[in-house]
Formats: C-alpha cells, structure tokens, sequence
C-alpha cells in the first residue's frame, strides 16, 4: 500500500502526468522517462513538459484563488 501523507496534492499531479502523459501532442514521441517541471505563477500552476524529439512544450495550468 503507498502512502500518499507526505506528498503534497501538486507533487501527486505532477507524478499523474509523468505515468500518464508520455506520448507527444505534436509528433508522437513516447517518452519513456517523461519529466513534467512544475511552476508557481501568482494564482497558477504551470505543469510542462517538453518533447525530447520536436522540442514542443505541453502545458497544464491550474487556476486557483
């Protein structure tokens, strides 16, 4: 059983997208070891991920206040 307590709601999306959003947008890569960087910016969160094949940048952005 994992135990999620110490990781924060953010750190547990950002591991969601790096299991699940692999394939790329733009060309189709697959990335195997996908690294999703995370951002604060004022009231939003900026998830990216950048394709190691065509340099495309995916982007989620969560809205809070």
């Amino acid at each position: 059983m994992k135990s999620y307590a110490n990781r924060s709601p953010f750190d547990r999306l950002r591991q969601h997208y790096e299991r699940k959003e692999r394939a790329c947008v733009e060309c189709g890569y697959v990335d195997l070891d996908a690294r999703w960087s995370v951002t604060k910016r004022g009231h939003e969160i900026h998830y990216q991920h950048v394709c190691p094949r065509c340099d495309s940048i995916e982007t989620h952005v969560l809205r809070y206040d």
